[in-house]
């Protein structure tokens, strides 16, 4: 899949028109970022870090209700092993559940998807916008897999109520199938 090749994927940057034309429409989100755009998403995490700007966010809501800085790392640290190895991501979840749930879940994915725009690194599911009326039928084609177990759907509205997260509220359904498959056995 052209998103999952580190040599030709573009990220957010492939215009709608390449977007059609090579089948990933559905794939990335809908916003289009140009190469610079991403670059300055990057060079923010480089230079502040997210565990770091947590610490700057005393008033946020989320991190007044208990999640650490260190609970956004442990979650960057397992989303990193999920895009390199989805067996060993589970083995590990599956085996520190109780500990990881709370990381993986509900409170820290809160905090996740209310920054989804900033953390975004590969796509872990399809998007649709408005933009995409008429063209969803052909869109879910575009997945990678002809074998799909399960989906959860989001309108990414009232998002643990933290109001609408829009494209943010991937990160529940992203979380809700992980707890399915490490603790559910799906």
């Amino acid at each position: 899949n052209l998103v999952s090749d580190p040599i030709s994927n573009k990220g957010l940057a492939f215009p709608l028109s390449e977007r059609d034309r090579l089948s990933v429409r559905g794939l990335v989100p809908p916003r289009i970022l140009s190469i610079q755009e991403q670059e300055r998403v990057i060079m923010d995490e480089y230079t502040r870090g997210w565990a770091a700007r947590a610490e700057q966010e005393p008033e946020d809501e989320i991190i007044k209700s208990g999640v650490s800085p260190d609970n956004i790392r442990k979650w960057k640290v397992l989303q990193s092993v999920q895009d390199r190895n989805e067996t060993l991501f589970y083995r590990i979840l599956m085996d520190n559940f109780q500990d990881m749930a709370p990381i993986i879940y509900t409170p820290t994915v809160g905090w996740a998807c209310s920054h989804f725009s900033q953390l975004y690194r590969r796509p872990r599911g399809m998007y649709f916008s408005h933009g995409d009326r008429g063209e969803m039928a052909s869109m879910v084609y575009n997945w990678e897999s002809d074998e799909v177990d399960a989906v959860v759907i989001t309108d990414g509205s009232r998002i643990l109520g933290l109001g609408d997260l829009g494209l943010g509220g991937l990160g529940i359904s992203i979380g809700k199938l992980d707890l399915y498959v490490a603790a559910g056995g799906f």
